[in-house]
């Protein structure tokens, strides 16, 4: 169970961020303008601010007006060494100012999603997404509502996470190092510019800092930013010091630079303690590629999903977003990637295609909209009323090699036959029309019936004794609890 207290003191650091971000947008400032008290800087300086940290004069000419807000300690877009094609995740990702130049490296064929909890900045970078639009002529970049703590993204679908002085706001990093590796596919890298701590603050610095939503207020140990990145199971994380911002901070005379260095002693300097750090990072691939492309002789199978109603094509879209949803919508992605054949229906703005397709229609028939998701490969139904795991997928796309006989039609024709020996006759009709959704003949089912009761009509006991030895070398973990759910909440089967 989380501990109340901690929790309570999480939402108010987020809080307090959430509303000192939110003035920034709405003020068109800096994170680094006086009047904000964060970092230190000039509004007049988020040009020369950016360009100190790395950014170049092209990048930072093609920008929408007003996505520059001075929020950045150094640039995550030149560390990620960005390909065209690639999906990228921006945590905290203001007025998309990073977003936008990642966009135009990873080009009309790739895409970039920005995550970031404020409303005010989301409406500002959603905005100046209009102006990208226009200026380079891709439409590839969105921006979602969440905080980098629970990313509103789906597992393992994104080729790089970059963030930019963000993850030192966080009052969960652990937290957050452990979404970054479950976004990112394998072999997929970080790319991260963070603050940090060479060595720790005065204690009058601490207090003083964390009054304010500053860049340094929850900056930890360099070699804390390196622990939690490797216990998040991330690998190659390699951390490179920065001075350059630090020391541009002291250069223009920001307030809170000039506050932290009348705490510092004698002859100390901002920098000897606080530096913007550079942090990459990589998802390690798993042991042997889970999936082999098909191939020449055995093309891949056409895949068609026929979904109930929803807003739009994939259902991922709006302020929240179903994981389950999304991870599907990745894993169809994937699928294209791999060469395979997809083709997706909507029943509220494709139902010409639920109407032409014979099979879809007849499973509409007998058991109307519970059998949507409908899932067809090479027009045969390989599942129906839920969404299948990219393993499935694969299987059925033949992107590998299936051994497994135990398929979703065998499944219910045992559960018929199990249903006959049990006596229950709630299981039966339900396995029943299960099975006859999912295309079993009646024949088929004919034989799981007579099996079944030639297995009922055996002596009780050396059936019973033969199920012991066999469930004798099946791990107690493995054994499934309850039924289908039909006769009782426990379960029937």
């Amino acid at each position: 169970m989380k501990d109340p207290k901690k929790f309570t003191d999480y939402e108010a650091v987020r809080q307090k961020v959430r509303t000192g971000y939110g003035q920034i947008a709405q003020d068109g400032g800096s994170c680094c303008s006086s009047a904000a008290t964060c970092c230190g800087s000039a509004p007049a300086d988020a040009q020369n601010l950016a360009k100190r940290v790395g950014y170049s004069l092209e990048e930072l000419a093609a920008l929408p007006e007003e996505a520059n807000l001075g929020l950045s300690c150094g640039n995550p877009n030149a560390l990620a060494a960005l390909k065209p094609g690639e999906v990228v995740l921006d945590l905290g990702s203001g007025g998309g100012f990073d977003v936008f130049i990642a966009g135009k490296k990873v080009g009309p064929s790739g895409r970039v999603i920005g995550v970031d909890m404020t409303p005010e900045m989301l409406s500002k970078a959603r905005k100046n997404a209009e102006q990208y639009h226009q200026n380079a002529g891709l439409d590839n970049v969105e921006f979602r509502l969440g905080e980098i703590e629970h990313l509103p993204v789906a597992d393992g679908s994104v080729d790089a996470v970059i963030s930019n002085c963000v993850i030192n706001l966080s009052p969960d990093k652990p937290q957050v190092w452990r979404e970054i590796a479950r976004v990112l596919k394998p072999g997929g890298r970080v790319a991260v510019s963070d603050l940090a701590l060479l060595k720790p603050l005065p204690p009058a610095i601490v207090e003083m800092v964390e009054a304010l939503v500053g860049c340094v207020a929850g900056a930890v140990l360099v070699s804390d930013t390196e622990r939690m990145a490797k216990e998040a199971g991330l690998g190659d994380v390699a951390l490179k010091p920065k001075a350059a911002y630090v020391d541009g901070m002291v250069d223009w005379q920001g307030p809170l630079y000039q506050k932290i260095i009348a705490h510092l002693p004698v002859g100390a300097k901002p920098s000897d303690y606080i530096t913007s750090l550079e942090i990459t990072a990589r998802k390690p691939q798993p042991c042997s590629p889970p999936f082999v492309a098909a191939t020449a002789s055995k093309p891949p199978a056409k895949v068609e999903v026929f979904d109930p109603a929803m807003c739009c094509s994939t259902g991922v879209c709006g302020p929240t977003v179903e994981p389950k949803l999304a991870q599907f919508a990745a894993d169809l992605d994937w699928l294209k990637s791999q060469g395979v054949p997809v083709e997706r229906y909507n029943l509220a703005q494709t139902p010409g295609a639920f109407a032409a397709n014979a099979t879809v229609r007849s499973a509409l028939d007998k058991h109307g909209t519970d059998c949507l998701p409908l899932m067809l490969v090479d027009g045969s139904i390989a599942s129906v009323g839920g969404y299948p795991t990219r393993v499935e997928l694969a299987h059925w796309a033949a992107l590998i090699p299936s051994k497994k006989i135990y398929s979703d039609p065998v499944n219910e024709l045992v559960a018929i036959g199990a249903a006959i020996v049990a006596n229950s006759q709630p299981c039966f009709k339900h396995h029943h029309q299960r099975a006859q959704a999912l295309g079993v003949s009646e024949d088929d089912m004919t034989s799981a019936v007579n099996t079944a009761m030639a297995v009922k009509r055996t002596a009780d006991r050396e059936t019973l004794q033969l199920a012991d030895q066999m469930l004798a070398s099946v791990p107690e973990k493995e054994a499934r609890e309850g039924g289908c759910g039909c006769s009782s909440k426990s379960g029937c089967c």
